[in-house]
């Protein structure tokens, strides 16, 4: 997470608090265990998105269920260590309920030791002492290696009964990373691999299927390889891109569904946010109007009544035609 934007949230935070003094809580120490509920909020429903279509996805991969934090993404150490349980520099944060992490008896706290026989090194101190993600980071590098082939996914971690391996084999998803940006700012996008959803917009949603909505639209992205095709794009750029908006709308729908989550959320959310700002998030020559949006999320929907249904999901036509690219 960005050192900056953090603190911005924690004094935010801290006037939201500060007004019951009576409670014997530390203002900071809420901030950070809020935006940990943010994060698992995010994961939760990125891990079941990504599992909800994961057959008819191209790109894959391993999601173990987690969410993950360093003691040094935190300006105020001492204060995150009064917060949460660092068995490890790098710990288990969060854990998405019923996924692969949760099940194979990992437990909140929880610290990354190693994988595959070798231990993490995490360092000394480093050179300029400020909150950083840059080990957080590294971390999550060597976990997406040990993930990337196939069979059991050894662990070793540090519980409060010391230091076991755990060895699980977390099921594919579809290919998604989902991270908060700590801003105010009601804002979403994609990076070809990851989903960054403001603290802004998500605290704006109304539930979980309007958050879905916003992921799944992003996650969209990932999954039909917009980056890669906007890039190779040589003329006619803004064209290709509200190209790649409209099917991101049209894929939500069908991942949405696929995970359980309502798909008239997309409706009600775009309805309640471009009523209120007309501008925002997604609003330029590139993108469609809200109206235009709901028109195409109400087709979509109509549309998907008509395709078969297997074991509760069905196949979205853009990921069908995605798989079918060589």
């Amino acid at each position: 997470m960005k050192a900056i934007a953090f603190l911005f949230l924690v004094v935010a935070l801290f006037g939201a608090v500060a007004s019951t003094r009576d409670e014997p809580r530390d203002p900071v120490v809420e901030a950070y265990r809020g935006l940990v509920a943010q994060d698992l909020r995010l994961a939760t429903v990125g891990y079941h998105l990504a599992k909800g279509s994961a057959e008819y996805c191209r790109n894959t991969w391993r999601n173990p269920g987690w969410v993950l934090h360093d003691l040094r993404q935190y300006p105020d150490t001492d204060l995150a260590q009064r917060a949460f349980t660092f068995r490890e520099p790098v710990s288990i944060a969060a854990l998405v309920a019923d996924g692969p992490a949760i099940r194979a008896g990992l437990s909140v706290g929880d610290g990354l030791a190693g994988f595959g026989g070798s231990e993490i090194w995490y360092g000394g101190e480093p050179v300029k002492k400020r909150a950083t993600s840059e080990r957080l980071d590294n971390v999550r590098d060597q976990v997406a290696g040990a993930l990337a082939g196939d069979g059991l996914f050894r662990a070793l971690v540090t519980t409060d009964t010391g230091r076991k391996t755990i060895a699980f084999d977390p099921p594919r998803v579809c290919a998604s990373d989902f991270w908060v940006d700590v801003r105010s700012k009601r804002d979403a996008g994609a990076d070809g691999e990851r989903v960054r959803v403001t603290s802004g917009l998500i605290e704006y949603v109304a539930d979980d299927d309007e958050l879905a909505a916003v992921v799944a639209h992003e996650m969209a992205h990932n999954l039909l390889d917009h980056r890669a095709r906007i890039e190779r794009t040589k003329s006619g750029k803004t064209a290709v891109i509200k190209s790649t908006e409209e099917e991101a709308d049209r894929l939500s729908i069908w991942l949405m569904s696929n995970a359980g989550y309502d798909p008239e959320a997309a409706i009600s959310f775009w309805q309640r946010y471009g009523k209120a700002t007309s501008l925002g998030i997604f609003s330029a020559p590139t993108h469609y109007r809200w109206q235009d949006r709901v028109r195409m999320f109400r087709e979509e929907i109509e549309r998907m009544a008509s395709h078969v249904v297997k074991n509760g999901r069905r196949d979205p036509p853009l990921l069908a035609e995605h798989r079918s690219i060589k």
